[in-house]
This record gives structure tokens, C-alpha cells and sequence, in this order.
């Protein structure tokens, strides 16, 4: 069972080096962090500058989050849990997290691409099956949701049952 110190609202965080430090470990170790997510709990937490320095720095070189390790683990889980494609996740890395493109390119590879080839045409059958059959519109509704879904969309179109 975990214990939170709330905080008084109108007074500044006292927490020193050390509490920030756990916390931030803790922060890390319960799932992969992009360097973005760290830096910005460690704003939340209230330290000065250099301190907030030394303190990302020492989890950095303690290997509690790593760019790359992060990057690798979003992609596979994004693609494998929610079925996302690679546009989207290309999207949430750049934007969301501030991965470098190079890294993002790099993850993006690894994804296989039968897998990726099945999953979309998964996601087109399942939507298909979903509207009536006889709505005019069935390939376009597919598509739509299969490019929402970030998938690029030649390979919708492509990959379109007729």
C-alpha cells in the first residue's frame, strides 16, 4: 500500500534531492519513460535547476529510462495491444514524446511485416464485417477507419477486400 503526502495547496514543494530521487526512480521503474516524461515529472517535483540536472543525469547513467529502450517498447505495445499503424505511431513518438526521427525510423523497422501486413488486414475484415452490407459507402468506412488507425494509405487501399 503506498502513502502520498498531499500538498497544500499555495505552498511550494520542500522535497529535497533524495525524496526526489526515489520518487523519480520509482517513477521510472514502474514502466519504460521517454526522456520527455522524466523531465517533466521532475519539473513537477520543484527543483532547482542543477539539481534537476544532476538528478536526470544520474538516472540516466543508472539506466532508469533510455530513448531508445522506451521507444522500442511504445512501438511494439502500441502496435501489438492497440493496433496502431506505423503513421500513428510515428506521430505519438515525434510529437507526444520527442524521440529523435532517426530512433523512430530504426523501431519502425523492426516491426515485421507479415505481422503488420495481418494486422491491417484484420482491422479492414473486422470493420467491414461491422457495417451493413449493403452500405455503399463499406470500402470507404474501412478505409477511413484503417488510416485513422495510422496505417499508411496506399497499403489500405491496396489491402482493400473487394
Amino acid at each position: 500500500m503506498a502513502f502520498y503526502r498531499k500538498k497544500k495547496m499555495g505552498q511550494p514543494s520542500e522535497m529535497t534531492p533524495g525524496e526526489a530521487q526515489n520518487r523519480l526512480e520509482h517513477f521510472c521503474a514502474y514502466r519504460e519513460r521517454s526522456p520527455k516524461e522524466v523531465r517533466r515529472k521532475i519539473a513537477e517535483l520543484g527543483l532547482d535547476e542543477d539539481a534537476a540536472q544532476v538528478l536526470y543525469d544520474t538516472l540516466e547513467s543508472d539506466g532508469f529510462f533510455q530513448e531508445s529502450r522506451f521507444a522500442e517498447a511504445f512501438a511494439g505495445g502500441k502496435f501489438r495491444a492497440n493496433h496502431w499503424g506505423k503513421v500513428r505511431i510515428r506521430m505519438e513518438l515525434r510529437h507526444t514524446h520527442g524521440v529523435r526521427t532517426e530512433l523512430i525510423e530504426a523501431v519502425l523497422e523492426q516491426i515485421p511485416e507479415e505481422e503488420y501486413m495481418a494486422a491491417l488486414r484484420q482491422l479492414l475484415a473486422k470493420k467491414i464485417a461491422q457495417l451493413p452490407a449493403d452500405d455503399p459507402l463499406i470500402h470507404q468506412k474501412a478505409a477511413a477507419s484503417a488510416i485513422r488507425a495510422g496505417f499508411e494509405p496506399e497499403l489500405v487501399f491496396k489491402n482493400l477486400p473487394q
